[in-house]
């Protein structure tokens, strides 16, 4: 369903392999299929969801290739083309922009130490190769890259700067960018803070747990626009007991492991991450179950 702007509820999208480990174009149509006929608004490609660092820039392109095509007539498309080197960060947000991607984002360099300045080079860089909507990526809990206000300020002043991608729980900062940027795009990136980040000013949610039950997410979005805060809790609520539920086990192993269980396989997660064994995929089983998850995720029994 495609709506105007880049509002909604947009998967932060799995990376689908095959059996072997490699990129699997089938698994990859097939989850986006899933997806939207859940009615999801948009796909986010390549994140620390999608695995993006893990991925050779070929798999990179040929996934935001399909995606792209996959998506057409039905929803928005936002590459994250970050990369440890400027150079390929470059190179992905330019590709992005020759197959019809419809925006990009891009975490900001912390493999090393930078100084602000290198950070605001960096975005510029990628917002000129990409010449499209192009938005920050704010997650300090994994970057430890903070910045401040008046560093926001700065880099949202950059051509071609549309937002960011918000991870965090200060929803004061997130606020306070936003009055002091009105008309810049938030897409809210805590999935178990999605109705905080709404009520603050997110247009837009992006998040892992959307691959496994957008409808709860797609109820927050719809039911708090719709001013029923009642039920938009309640669809909170079943989003973090699933989320909490996972955290139980290795996170990324858990999501992968539960479109298995959905039947929309995706393969493994990419070592160093290892995958749930027999006893882990039993024990997760029966944990969601225990929750009463079981039949909201549609497990195959």
């Amino acid at each position: 369903m495609l709506i105007d702007g880049f509002n909604g509820v947009y998967p932060a999208l799995v990376s689908p392999k095959d059996d072997a480990g490699h990129f699997s174009e089938e698994r990859t149509v097939a989850l986006i299929d899933h997806l939207y006929k859940a009615d999801v608004h948009g796909l986010y490609l390549c994140g620390n969801t999608g695995e993006g660092y893990l991925l050779s820039l070929d798999a990179r392109k040929r996934l935001t290739e399909v995606a792209v095509e996959a998506s057409k007539g039905r929803g928005r498309v936002v590459v994250h083309v970050g990369a440890p080197a400027e150079t390929d960060a470059v190179d992905l947000a330019k590709h992005a922009k020759q197959v019809g991607a419809d925006g990009v984002s891009s975490l900001p360099p912390y493999v090393q130490g930078y100084a602000f300045e290198e950070h605001e080079a960096f975005y510029t860089q990628i917002a000129y190769a990409a010449d499209l909507p192009t938005f920050v990526y704010y997650i300090p809990g994994i970057t430890k890259v903070e910045f401040t206000l008046e560093q926001m300020n700065r880099l949202l002043s950059i051509e071609g700067a549309e937002g960011l991608k918000f991870t965090n729980m200060n929803f004061y900062l997130m606020e306070s960018i936003l009055r002091a940027n009105p008309g810049s795009h938030i897409f809210n990136g805590s999935d178990e803070a999605f109705l905080a980040g709404i009520t603050t000013g997110a247009g837009a949610g992006i998040g892992t747990y959307y691959n496994l039950l957008p409808e709860a997410f797609l109820g927050i979005y719809h039911a708090f626009g719709q001013g029923d805060l009642e039920a938009a809790r309640a669809h909170q609520a079943t989003a973090n007991l699933l989320i909490h539920t996972c955290q139980k086990f290795r996170q990324n192993a858990a999501v992968h492991a539960i479109l298995k269980l959905q039947g929309v396989d995706c393969g493994d997660p990419i070592r160093p991450a290892r995958p749930l064994d027999k006893d882990g995929m039993e024990g997760l089983r029966r944990a969601l179950e225990d929750a009463g998850l079981a039949e909201a995720l549609k497990i195959d029994q």
